[in-house]
């Protein structure tokens, strides 16, 4: 069979759910990320790999990667003199962002979305960000660990690294909705188990902090003394006791206390990085663009603000450590970026 596509430097659509295969373009290979429907692509050239549906052509992206020609459509080549990118006003400072499944990952699945995907939850994981003894950041490393643990605990979401990857379970998809949320309302709709109508993203983060007994020294709540109900501990200064110095901490330096304002509980917390917030900020904007007949930027709600009484994800962790944004801002920031 002719291939359907020239060879050559160009852009593609995926027509469908694409998966990405990693060192070689064989089905078998390792699935190295996923490509959703709809969403244009560069592809470097075309190569021969295996015979699928009478179509032997593959894309090869870069790095490793490939996907089958036969599940995308139109192709524009590259024209050298149109090389150049787009000014960023005619990006509008988007990036279509970039999927990782968490191999062997695997989320409870509930039933499929009563009417397609229609918002997204920002949440914090409250979980360690560093190597074993407070050593240097290992945030691909910790949020795998949480992905994994969405998997033994029945949970279901997708994770952002503070290196701005973005991790799914290998049996993710966007119509399909499982728990994360909990108990829970839309301040919108009104609608209640909001985990059935927006998915959710867990961010890799301590959440909120407790300053130490020890002055300048902030401790997440799983390296703070606490009582037989799990609540952290606090002396007549409001002060925790570190229950390790070879476990996470955190110097003033690198953490924030802000008062409350809209979604946002008075404390102290570590701020999303600037790869972190500018990878959730361009998933945003995906989804806004990839399903347009549904999801809303409106819906792009904290957890803080479908359980109130309960949650305080993301709080004063939004957006990264140069900008504070309650989550009303960060709705109005992403549609600016429209």
């Amino acid at each position: 069979m002719v291939d359907p596509f020239p060879s050559g430097r160009g852009m593609v659509e995926a027509a469908g759910r694409l998966n990405v295969r990693r060192d070689k373009p064989r089905t078998n290979s390792p699935k190295a990320r996923v490509v959703e429907a709809g969403t244009r692509f560069p592809v470097r050239n075309s190569i021969t790999g295996d015979l699928v549906s009478g179509v032997s052509q593959w894309f090869d992206l870069g790095g490793g990667e490939y996907v089958w020609a036969g599940g995308c459509r139109d192709f524009q080549p590259l024209v050298e003199e149109d090389a150049d990118r787009p000014d960023r006003r005619h990006l509008h400072d988007y990036v279509p962002p970039r999927f990782k499944i968490a191999a062997g990952v695997r989320h409870r699945i509930q039933g499929r979305r009563p009417h397609g995907l229609e918002g997204l939850i920002v949440h914090f994981d409250a979980y360690r960000i560093r190597k074993a003894g407070n050593g240097v950041e290992d945030s691909d490393t910790r949020s795998l660990d949480m992905m994994r643990s969405g998997q033994a605990n029945g949970f279901h979401y997708g994770e952002i690294s503070r290196t701005g990857t973005i991790f799914l379970p290998e049996n993710f998809e966007w119509s399909e909705w499982g728990s994360h949320a909990g108990v829970s309302q839309c301040p919108l709709t009104q609608r209640t188990g909001v985990s059935r109508y927006y998915v959710g993203v867990e961010m890799n983060n301590p959440g909120r902090l407790y300053e130490a007994q020890e002055d300048g020294i902030f401790c997440p709540w799983f390296n703070a003394v606490r009582d037989a109900t799990g609540n952290v501990v606090l002396d007549s200064r409001g002060r925790c006791q570190r229950k390790s110095i070879h476990d996470e901490w955190y110097v003033a330096s690198e953490v924030r206390t802000v008062t409350a304002d809209g979604n946002i509980k008075a404390g102290t917390y570590l701020p999303y990085s600037f790869d972190q917030f500018e990878a959730l900020t361009n998933l945003c904007l995906y989804l806004a663009k990839t399903f347009p007949a549904t999801f809303s930027l409106d819906r792009v709600f904290g957890h803080d603000e479908v359980a109130p009484t309960r949650k305080n994800d993301p709080g004063g962790a939004l957006a990264d450590p140069a900008r504070l944004m309650t989550m009303a801002a960060f709705r109005a920031y992403l549609k600016s970026l429209i």
